[in-house]
């Protein structure tokens, strides 16, 4: 993966991935590197900061973002700690004793909340293991940066009620699959940013923001797969994923809540899929793979077999 840069730019619902230009949100003025061998978590973070207002360029592994600090000012670095050619840690040794005193978040799936403690000298300002809660890792983010709570909200409010489209950044990056997916959450930023991992892989997206609309968008638009959030206004995903089910039998589901204790209802309900938030994103889009790859007998196995049973997806899967 080359180098990729995200401008500032906030996710809409009203978003148009056909439009020219982006309006840029207000930023903060601060420029993030993120490092991840993993594409679809690089671009998912990258995302999701670029939505905040901030400048986000994106490296492949530990060499990369190594070469991009010497070429370019940076205010945070957010790294992978596993990846191939430099790891994370030895990047962070790198930058400390080269005398880079930009601070480092650590986001990895292997080391402890307790790194930053065993590793003093390489002054790391967070340990955030994965997967994480999105808002957390952006207040996180805000934390390392300086930026106060009054300050971001006050950044918000500046371009609250502007419509803008998704950024430039995050057009399809993969051969188009003619594959569509309904993404259906209240939440703007998990919206926009499955969404962006989802067009990177070469899927056409659509997206509901509640269960009246995830069932009317489902019914206009026949999407060959739906991810479904069950904490939604107006209708939640129980109540969408009943009226769908009746509708549009075979339409694959995979249900994704943060809502605790729900996996036995899905069973009992025949969800083709389910995983627990916060999410791991390449277990999902795995599971997004296969689902639309596969022909309507298995499909079938959901409303005529009892011996069907709803794919667990754990969030903490390798």
């Amino acid at each position: 993966m080359n180098l990729k840069t995200f401008a500032p730019t906030a996710l809409r619902e009203t978003a148009s991935d056909t439009c020219a230009s982006a309006l840029p949100v207000p930023c903060y003025g601060y420029r993030i590197l993120v490092a991840d061998d993993n594409e679809s978590v690089c671009l998912l973070l990258s995302c999701v900061l670029a939505s905040e207002g901030f400048a986000v360029d994106a490296a492949s592994d530990g060499e990369e973002a190594w070469d991009e600090l010497h070429h370019k000012h940076y205010d945070l670095l957010v790294t992978d700690h596993d990846m191939p050619r430099l790891m994370g840690l030895r990047l962070i040794e790198r930058i400390r004793k080269a005398g880079m005193k930009l601070p480092v978040i650590l986001a990895s799936g292997s080391l402890s909340g307790e790194t930053a403690r065993d590793y003093p000298q390489l002054q790391i300002a967070a340990v955030i293991p994965k997967p994480f809660n999105l808002w957390e890792f952006v207040n996180i983010v805000r934390k390392a940066l300086g930026i106060t709570a009054e300050d971001a909200t006050a950044a918000k409010e500046v371009y609250a009620n502007s419509p803008a489209p998704r950024p430039a950044a995050l057009a399809r990056t993969a051969p188009p699959l003619h594959i569509h997916v309904l993404i259906a959450d209240d939440d703007a930023v998990v919206r926009g940013s499955l969404a962006a991992v989802l067009q990177s892989e070469g899927y056409e997206v659509d997206e509901a923001s509640n269960g009246i609309e995830a069932v009317t968008r489902a019914i206009r638009q026949k999407p060959d797969l739906v991810l479904l959030d069950l904490n939604m206004p107006h209708a939640d995903g129980w109540t969408a994923f009943n009226q769908l089910d009746r509708i549009t039998p075979l339409l694959p589901v995979i249900v994704i809540t943060a809502r605790p204790n729900q996996y036995k209802e899905a069973v009992r309900v025949g969800v083709d899929a389910f995983m627990e938030k916060p999410l791991n994103i390449p277990v999902l889009v795995q599971a997004v793979k296969r689902l639309t790859n596969e022909d309507e007998h298995r499909h079938d196995n959901r409303i005529t077999k009892r011996t069907f049973v709803t794919q667990l997806l754990r969030s903490n899967d390798a």
